[in-house]
């Protein structure tokens, strides 16, 4: 964030500061560490966090109270322009506006050298797992299916004789096709125990809400998970368990930002986790459409947000593989396809 500052006003910027994030607390850490380091005057649009789906409508709970309070923060804390963007209404600007009008832009007192437990960069590095040998040699990853019950002994023994074929890495879906199977998490940490090979984890943004997807993560943090694939995952309707619904409170999108988040030390909120998940971020791209340029216009966004590689859908035609490799080539991450038998 210093950085960044410091190079915008390098560059002639008359105005700098943030928009969006994950709500306006997010907000105001990121002007509270532009104050310290420029003397240029602060814009901020902050968001009003990630959107509920209740009862069909997607939903933002950041009331204009609590925003307009919150807009109070960031105007001691520097910010002269404050505004908002997804999720907030004519009330929530009229309700800004009462608060802060008439004030005056606040003191700053700018530093050259600021902390690095102030920066927040509390991020833990991934480490390099599966992909240190990327670009050097062959990466084989190979998906299993957790059991539909609580034997996993073939799941242990197929992850052992991967392993000792030469697999760099097992990929355990989460509940695939809205079908019941055992826990990826739990059995990723059992694997990477007993078998000693990583094991890249989907999660899907249809089996839990916001709450329990941050605080599933950052048990799989602690477990050793270190690889995690991002899928939105298919809608409940598709399985066989007719009671149940789909949360779908973020998309692939958003989970994936949630989990760059948590890389750098802090919740969906910006409140501090004390030291970051350090897991290395994977994201779902299907080449197999008609406008392939769209769908990699899609991946683009995703590693925008965070992903640090992709697997694809099963590719079952060479050419289109060529032109996903020539397509995808400017992004500059590494791209696993998943190959069927021709």
């Amino acid at each position: 964030m210093e950085s960044v500052a410091e190079r915008l006003a390098a560059a002639g910027a008359d105005v700098i500061g943030a928009n969006c994030g994950a709500g306006p607390l997010e907000i105001l850490r990121t002007v509270k560490r532009l104050g310290k380091v420029t003397a240029l005057p602060i814009a901020v649009y902050p968001n009003s966090g990630f959107p509920e789906y209740v009862n069909g409508r997607y939903l933002y709970r950041a009331t204009p109270e609590y925003f307009a309070g919150m807009a109070e923060e960031m105007a001691a804390a520097g910010a002269v322009l404050i505004g908002g963007c997804c999720g907030t209404t004519p009330d929530h600007i009229r309700e800004i506006a009462a608060r802060v009008k008439g004030r005056k832009p606040a003191p700053r007192q700018i530093s050259t050298s600021v902390p690095l437990a102030e920066r927040g960069e509390t991020q833990t590095v991934a480490a390099p797992g599966f992909l240190s040998s990327w670009g050097k040699e062959k990466v084989v990853t190979v998906e299993l299916d957790p059991p539909r019950g609580l034997d996993c002994s073939n799941v242990l023994t197929g992850s052992r004789i991967l392993k000792e074929a030469g697999a760099d890495a097992i990929n355990l879906a989460e509940n695939p096709l809205a079908r019941v199977r055992m826990g990826n998490i739990a059995l990723a940490n059992l694997i990477q125990r007993e078998i000693g090979i990583e094991v890249i984890v989907h999660i899907t943004c249809r089996d839990r809400n916001l709450l329990g997807l941050q605080s599933d993560l950052m048990g799989a943090s602690l477990l050793g998970i270190r690889s995690i694939l991002a899928v939105t995952g298919d809608p409940a309707s598709l399985g066989e368990q007719a009671g149940a619904s789909s949360v779908f409170d973020l998309n692939s999108f958003t989970l994936i930002k949630l989990l760059d988040d948590l890389n750098r030390g802090v919740n969906a909120l910006g409140n501090p986790l004390g030291c970051g998940t350090g897991f290395t971020i994977g994201a779902a791209f299907n080449p197999n459409t008609a406008r392939m340029d769209v769908q990699t216009g899609r991946l683009l966004k995703k590693v925008t947000n965070g992903a640090s590689f992709a697997q694809t859908q099963p590719i079952y035609d060479l050419k289109r593989l060529d032109d996903m490799l020539e397509q995808t080539a400017q992004l500059n991450i590494p791209i696993l396809p998943v190959c069927c038998p021709w």
